[in-house]
């Protein structure tokens, strides 16, 4: 049922100065469960190890969700007023239940978890994990390397850390969010080069061309020509790994989410029932994007990154309101799909 990230359980992670990113703070030894996984199971586990939420990881242990002991016992008012030990123990022990919590807790982790999962990059400065913190009400963000869990950072490990050190951002630091995708997109690192007369090289006078030598000529330049588009999906295949990386760490904040809202409140006043929030490539999806193609239940788990931070807003601040959110996929390459997007949609 549980996967060990380290070998050894951390007790608590020893703060000293000089911590500067997620990587340097977090705690790698950490405890998990498997997709399938029953409630019940989860409830042992977590009053067992004395913690209070842990990572939900798929066979090929790519994060999916987080369970916490809210999603066991409730988020209102009623559940709240009973206390967390003695309802854990009574999931985790069996003790006599009527048959409809009995089935509660036959259920399956991935029924009672919390998807998509906000995360944050191994290398990720101080600042973004108390924004994120602040901005979602999260109290841990699971912390990723290479598109894989390598620990958990949590509220007391900041404050741990802020006690012994107070960081300084630069002050011409990296754009955040969507102004910082627009500047990247902007960043050129080609600067033309002056030619002079001297480095102009006559131009010879070709000699005649044989029918033989002609062949030659158009097999080369076919050649030339593969090796030309072979270079270009090469490059292609760069490109979008940058993107989605850069996708991965990067941060919907406050201001660029008011911002989104305001265009699709201007595209509503001119007739509109439906503004894109985002378009990303389909490698940001953890599947793919394959549950997105066939409509399948259970898509937004497979966010990541800034997707799935739009995902989180929209559940936040506008679901109740009855706006609704699409993901579909877009811009086919070669007959296959090579981005999603999500958009925002409303009823007159």
């Amino acid at each position: 049922m549980t996967q060990e990230l380290s070998s050894a359980m951390a007790e608590q992670p020893s703060v000293a100065a000089g911590f500067r990113t997620a990587g340097d703070l977090m705690t790698t030894a950490i405890v998990s469960v498997a997709i399938g996984t029953s409630v019940r199971d989860v409830a042992r586990l977590l009053l067992e190890r004395r913690i209070s939420a842990v990572p939900v990881l798929s066979a090929d242990r790519q994060l999916l969700g987080m369970v916490s002991e809210g999603d066991l016992i409730g988020r209102n008012d009623a559940d709240r007023v009973a206390r967390r030990d003695w309802w854990l123990a009574l999931l985790a022990n069996g003790q006599p239940l009527t048959e409809p919590l009995e089935a509660l807790l036959a259920r399956p982790v991935e029924q009672v978890m919390r998807a998509p999962v906000m995360t944050i990059e191994a290398q990720a400065p101080l600042h973004e994990i108390a924004e994120m913190f602040r901005v979602y009400d999260i109290k841990r963000l699971p912390v990723l390397r290479g598109g894989r869990i390598v620990g958990i950072v949590s509220r007391s490990d900041l404050v741990r850390a802020m006690a012994t050190m107070i960081p300084s951002p630069a002050a011409k630091g990296p754009l955040d969010g969507l102004a910082g995708m627009l500047a990247g997109m902007m960043k050129t690192e080609s600067r033309p080069t002056a030619l002079t007369r001297s480095a102009i090289a006559p131009i010879p006078v070709a000699p005649a061309i044989t029918a033989n030598a002609f062949l030659t000529l158009v097999t080369a330049s076919q050649q030339a020509g593969r090796d030309q588009a072979f270079a270009a999906k090469g490059q292609a295949k760069l490109e979008l790994k940058r993107q989605v990386n850069d996708m991965l760490q990067e941060h919907l904040d406050s201001s660029a989410w008011a911002a989104l809202l305001e265009r699709a409140q201007a595209a509503a006043t001119l007739g509109e029932n439906s503004f894109e929030l985002v378009r990303f490539p389909c490698d940001l999806c953890s599947d793919g994007g394959r549950k997105i193609d066939v409509a399948e239940t259970g898509w937004p788990a497979t966010l990541r990154g800034e997707a799935a931070e739009v995902y989180t807003r929209w559940e936040r601040d506008l679901r109740a309101a009855k706006f609704g959110l699409s993901a579909q996929l877009v811009d086919y390459v070669d007959g296959i799909a090579s981005n999603v997007a999500l958009s925002l949609t409303w009823r007159a």
